[in-house]
């Protein structure tokens, strides 16, 4: 073994770096969906004070309103789906960081209960190689 490792401890190093990279994909996505949650809330305010002004209006304003409603209807669609999607990742992610958790504490446990049989060995076949005490 590595410097007197055990392949438990190994594993659960292992299982440790990894799980520190999905907290950090974890994190730039829950960053990138609370932006987009903002953005998503600026378009649907965006949205609700868009109105045609009461009175008289030219066509071309009327034309004008029309085209950025739609505008910002379709960037507010585009956006919604990306926050569902990012929603998703994000439980997905959530759920594979408890995996990789729970398997790594495993791995702490194993490799402690793996060490604690080797040092009872050792000191057993220590304890064969003295003489007995009259």
């Amino acid at each position: 073994m590595a410097k007197g490792r055990s392949v438990f401890h190994l594993l659960a190093l292992k299982q440790k770096v990894a799980l520190a990279k999905k907290n950090r994909t974890m994190k730039t996505l829950q960053d990138e969906l609370d932006r987009t949650k903002g953005i998503r809330d600026q378009l649907s305010e965006m949205v609700g004070t868009m109105n045609v002004p009461v009175g008289e209006t030219t066509i071309r304003h009327l034309r004008s309103a029309s085209w950025y409603g739609n505008q910002v209807q379709e960037q507010l669609g585009a956006i919604s789906n990306r926050a569902e999607f990012l929603s998703e990742e994000v439980d997905t992610h959530r759920k594979d960081i408890a995996i990789t958790r729970h398997k790594q504490e495993r791995a702490v446990e194993k490799s402690i209960e793996h060490e604690r049989a080797e040092q009872l060995e050792r000191e057993e076949r220590a304890a064969a190689l003295m003489p007995p005490r009259r």
